[in-house]
């Protein structure tokens, strides 16, 4: 998969609407929903950003 994530466009490109507006629980509650690239997307955001273990955790079990 190639993402294409433009310079500057952040949250607005992750399948969660108001991502950076959600707790770490509630951005959990809805990573069950997406796709491989989503997840790898939100993933790469979270990283850069905020790095919420939570998060960065459930994508690990969702991914493996």
């Amino acid at each position: 998969d190639c993402l294409l994530v433009a310079a500057g466009s952040g949250a607005a490109t992750l399948g969660i609407p108001d991502y950076d507006e959600l707790s770490a629980s509630q951005v959990v509650e809805r990573l069950d929903g997406l796709q491989a690239g989503e997840l790898d997307a939100v993933r790469a955001y979270e990283e850069a950003h905020r790095s919420r273990r939570t998060i960065l955790y459930k994508i690990e079990q969702l991914s493996s």
